[in-house]
């Protein structure tokens, strides 16, 4: 063990609070200055302290606020090694000493915030937000809305227009008020997901320590799901406490209870509806039993108990939906507009990954073949993969219900590789469920050494860093030693040489 691992284990759980906490509160600061800020207006403009938001100054913010990031992630990794390696539990005092000052944040690495807002203002207008973009509504908020998507409708359900429809009538164009009623929304929707997580990581014999701290209050969600607001803060919300109350409740009031609440979720962004068909395997389960051995082999019991289930979940979900478009006054438009940001471009997502390693060689020989035109012609490919691959984890995930939180978690991510646009919030979803279920040591490894890479693979303003080789490698390679480090394992590394984690729940665990 060299000088610098040896030193970065013995920060003490005390050392790890103080560092998450200075780290939060440099973000909400800088956010201000680096992040995605606003155009007009804003607090900088108001203290007289614009001098700092651009130039020179800009570059030293943005240096400050890296360093903001890299002690709440050092933070993370290192409460992670004392929950996993000495037994610690998760704290209140330390959950909020990370997620607290965001509350003071403008929007960081992404401007989404200002797009939820102006749709707001859309529905409120009775601008119909699936046929017409930001541009229809000319106000103080539309300079704030980046200009790619100034003229795009909406891809979001009537659930979210419906929240900002709310929003901006309560604090109408003041963009300010509204990003502090949308921050409260996200800490609460976290809040929620914290309290869904614990309780299904208990009801499977896991401890809640580790899912929390793995799938919910990690780096990746933190930034983006509190600093950035974006709406898979609500949506996981709903997700999960549909789950939590279809393994909890009875069979039956829970599937009626979850497919209502991923409904709802669905009438926010339509990836919600993901989930259904696990919470129905979970039904099946609880009804009809475990599914026999083999892959093709069921019984005729589970047969039919699944068409009924298939058949209450979609009745559930077609009448939620439709109930909440009839109250929201919005249309039935946005199931058209589900891929209205197919123009985001990052290696993210496995077409544009695709396209930006061919293309520049493809190119030389053939000038015709650009990046647009390979993304395009994978795109149709990649989506029959994805359905294909949701398809599959569906039907091999049914055996009980902890197969089918596997499968939903599986689900998510197949969406996240295949899908014609990925975003770092996108994984959030799979996150959440990972820590419910998972012993294996690798993938809890190898699961929070992302969270820690991901993090940094965005700058505050929203532009994403990953077509840049030697941040990307760089990142990697520190974040993969910070991991390494802090919780004491390596997948290489042989077991003996590798600490010892309590995975399950202590009759006592040690509390602050």
């Amino acid at each position: 063990m060299n000088r610098w691992t040896y030193k970065l284990r013995r920060i003490t759980w005390q050392q790890a609070y103080v560092c998450g906490l200075v780290g939060s509160i440099i973000i909400a600061i800088t956010s201000h200055m680096c992040g995605a800020t606003r155009t007009r207006g804003g607090i900088m403009q108001a203290l007289g302290l614009t001098s700092l938001t651009f130039g020179h100054m800009t570059g030293i913010m943005v240096v400050i606020m890296w360093i903001g990031v890299l002690l709440l992630m050092l933070s993370w990794i290192v409460v992670g090694g004392h929950i996993l390696r000495h037994g610690r539990s998760l704290t209140t005092k330390m959950t909020t000493a990370w997620i607290a000052p965001l509350f003071f944040a403008g929007p960081i690495m992404s401007r989404d915030l200002y797009s939820y807002l102006m749709q707001g203002t859309l529905a409120r207008d009775g601008i119909n937000a699936y046929e017409h973009g930001a541009a229809a509504n000319p106000g103080p908020l539309l300079f704030e809305v980046s200009a790619d998507w100034r003229n795009t409708t909406t891809p979001y359900g009537p659930l979210h227009l419906w929240i900002g429809d709310l929003i901006t009538s309560v604090t109408g164009d003041n963009i300010t008020a509204g990003l502090f009623a949308y921050k409260i929304l996200s800490i609460a929707s976290v809040v929620v997901m914290m309290w869904a997580v614990a309780r299904l990581a208990r009801h499977f014999g896991h401890r809640a320590s580790v899912a929390v701290w793995l799938g919910v209050v990690n780096p990746l969600s933190i930034i983006h799901l509190i600093g950035g607001m974006h709406n898979e803060n609500i949506m996981m919300a709903l997700v999960l406490v549909g789950l939590y109350a279809g393994v909890k409740m009875g069979p039956w009031r829970g599937l009626v209870a979850g497919a209502t609440l991923i409904a709802m979720a669905v009438s926010i962004k339509a990836t919600a509806f993901i989930a259904l068909p696990f919470l129905g395997w979970i039904a099946v389960a609880r009804i009809a039993g475990r599914a026999p051995g083999g892959l093709f082999r069921e019984t005729f019991t589970r047969v039919l108990t699944l068409c009924a289930t298939g058949i209450a979940m979609l009745g559930i979900t077609s009448a939620v939906v439709s109930l909440v478009t009839m109250l929201s006054g919005q249309t039935w438009g946005w199931i058209a507009e589900v891929t209205g940001n197919t123009k985001v471009i990052n290696p993210l997502a496995l077409p544009s990954f695709i396209a930006s390693s061919i293309t520049p060689l493809w190119s030389t020989f053939d000038s015709d073949i650009t990046f647009n035109v390979v993304v395009n012609a994978v795109r149709p490919f990649s989506t029959i993969l994805m359905m294909l691959g949701l398809i599959v984890v569906w039907w091999v995930f049914r055996t009980d219900e902890l197969l089918a939180l596997k499968g939903a978690t599986l689900a998510y991510l197949v969406t996240c590789v295949f899908n014609s646009v990925t975003l770092p919030w996108y994984y959030t979803a799979a996150l959440a469920l990972i820590g419910v279920w998972t012993f294996d040591r690798r993938m809890i490894f190898f699961t929070a050494w992302f969270c820690l890479a991901m993090s940094m693979m965005f700058d505050g303003g929203g532009n994403n860093r990953l077509y840049s080789l030697w941040w990307v490698i760089g990142v990697c390679l520190l974040t993969f030693w910070m991991t390494r480090a802090c919780l004491g394992y390596a997948p290489r590394r042989p077991m003996e040489k590798t600490d010892e984690w309590i995975l399950h729940p202590q009759p006592r665990e040690i509390q602050m």
